[in-house]
């Protein structure tokens, strides 16, 4: 009969991790947390989370129990913050202590994403990339507005000569636009092969799970279990995309490097740097990961969210033809019918400001951002919170939040008409959908990144361009029907609007010949 009996080395360990756990539980005991719902041992509440649009049942807790919301996942403590003064209280204005990301084990150790600004820790190499982006976009922000432009007038021809592939022609306008300005590609086409790389890496990295909410996350030992092992699907997902992670960083900046080295290259923020580590001999001065990473964030990041933004303007101007009739007239009166819409013209048009800000708030495309984490612990409104706590921003929640946009639900542009300027900054969405504090790429006074401002720009001229130049879209059926598409969102790190028809005509002869004439007039 095998012997039941308990070494005394063994006695301790187990005495040693009871003891720790008890001391824990005490500890915690002790600590006044903010309300949350009601964890069962060991699991935590991850009973309660769902796995699809997590931000609805997070922003279910804060109607519940409050704007900050504590819970618990196999121990791991975690807060949901789901107002903008909460985000703004914590992730701003103490960013000191909530600018650092928790451990993404699956996105990070084993997916590749490692030298990607958005979830390195904050400490040397952020900074040193963060700087990287800051000094290429402070320089060369306003020389950006011609690629802009440009890529613009292509989308327009696009949708004039084949308005069935909107979406396709989104996706192509987005890729086109930041990798002409990150590696100094023309994008022609999304069958191109940098595109093809990019989507496949950022659609294996948002099939495997969002960030830090994973199994392996938890339980960092399961990333070793052998591949061949029942449940280890999560493990050869990652490794396959782990490959395509690379092959995105590698390929294009090796298209740039070898251009570089010829002297043909198309300038760009990667052969910018590149020529900087030749011009310094034996000695860069950047890092060639460096290099990648960041020229992988600004691609991989301003692409989706920008054809995001896009696709779900196309669609609240289906459901609200009145709204683009209303835009359209003030772009008849400020521009008049002989041009196209351009940056200057953007202060003078305060709707279409508004419908551009109401499509940000509407459905944002970044629900739940990238989490945060607390260095040490902190008390907030007389809550406790501990070191290393995961911190999410509920930005869906905030923009639901009916105190700051009442009748949250309705596409209304009028809510941003006629603000003060306090009221104005307060209230505008694109300060806060797409992140808060020195977690954003890049910070300039007090909380401006440069990537974000590119991008505003890029969805500001794109949408006033569609309604000068079109008439109002339209979704039919197979047999031309006008159809109303559902106001039906994917789930994931970035919400799409599942894909529906959509019909767009040039208003007349004049505006189709404008168009022409705009893609005439661009630089060769």
């Amino acid at each position: 009969m095998a012997s039941l009996l308990i070494s005394p080395n063994s006695c301790l360990v187990l005495l040693g991790v009871c003891s720790f756990l008890f001391s824990r539980w005490i500890s915690t005991r002790r600590l006044n947390l903010p309300p949350g719902p009601r964890p069962l041992p060991f699991i935590g509440n991850l009973h309660q989370i769902s796995f699809h649009n997590q931000e609805l049942r997070f922003a279910e807790w804060g109607r519940f129990f409050g704007d900050v919301v504590y819970f618990k996942v196999f121990g791991r403590p975690m807060v949901v913050l789901d107002t903008l003064m909460a985000a703004r209280d914590l992730l701003e204005k103490r960013s000191g202590n909530y600018s650092c990301r928790p451990r993404f084990v699956l996105l990070v150790e084993m997916m590749g994403w490692d030298a990607s600004l958005p979830q390195l820790p904050y400490g040397p190499r952020f900074r040193k990339q963060r700087r990287l982006i800051l000094d290429h976009f402070t320089r060369g922000v306003n020389s950006f507005r011609s690629t802009q432009r440009d890529e613009a007038y292509v989308l327009l021809r696009d949708l004039l000569e084949t308005p069935d592939a909107f979406l396709q022609h989104i996706r192509r306008f987005a890729a086109g636009t930041i990798m002409k300005i990150t590696y100094g590609h023309t994008v022609r086409s999304t069958d191109e092969l940098y595109v093809r790389l990019a989507e496949e890496a950022g659609m294996g990295t948002v099939t495997g799970g969002s960030p830090g909410s994973v199994l392996v996350d938890f339980f960092p030992a399961l990333r070793h279990i052998p591949t061949w092992m029942p449940g280890a699907g999560f493990k050869r997902h990652a490794l396959r995309t782990r490959i395509k992670v690379r092959n995105m960083h590698d390929t294009p900046y090796e298209m740039v490097r070898k251009a570089t080295a010829a002297g043909t290259a198309i300038p760009s923020f990667t052969s910018t740097l590149i020529s900087d580590n030749l011009a310094a001999g034996t000695s860069p001065i950047h890092d060639e990961e460096d290099i990648k990473g960041v020229a992988g964030t600004l691609y991989g990041a301003a692409a989706d969210t920008t054809s995001a933004t896009l696709a779900t303007f196309f669609l609240a101007m289906i459901l609200h033809p009145e709204v683009f009739a209303k835009a359209q007239a003030e772009i008849d009166h400020v521009v008049g019918s002989d041009r196209l819409p351009d940056f200057q013209d953007r202060t003078s048009l305060p709707y279409v400001e508004s419908v551009v800000k109401e499509v940000y708030r509407w459905h944002c495309p970044v629900p739940l951002a990238v989490p945060h984490r607390s260095i040490k612990d902190d008390q907030y409104r007389g809550y406790d919170i501990p070191a290393d706590t995961m911190i999410i921003p509920n930005v869906w929640a905030m923009t639901r939040d009916e105190q700051m946009y009442p009748k949250a639900e309705l596409f209304n542009p009028e809510r941003f008409m006629n603000q003060n300027g306090e009221e104005a900054d307060q209230t505008d969405p694109k300060d806060f959908i797409f992140g808060f504090g020195r977690r954003q790429v890049v910070l300039i006074s007090p909380f401006q990144c440069p990537g974000k401002v590119f991008a505003d720009a890029n969805v500001w001229l794109v949408s006033a361009c569609i309604i000068a130049a079109f008439q109002a879209p339209v979704s039919c059926d197979e047999f031309g029907e006008k159809v109303v598409p559902p106001t039906q969102f994917t789930s994931g790190f970035v919400r799409h609007p599942v894909p529906f028809a959509c019909d767009i005509k040039a208003r007349s002869s004049l505006h189709s010949g404008l168009i022409h004439q705009a893609i005439n007039s661009m630089a060769h």
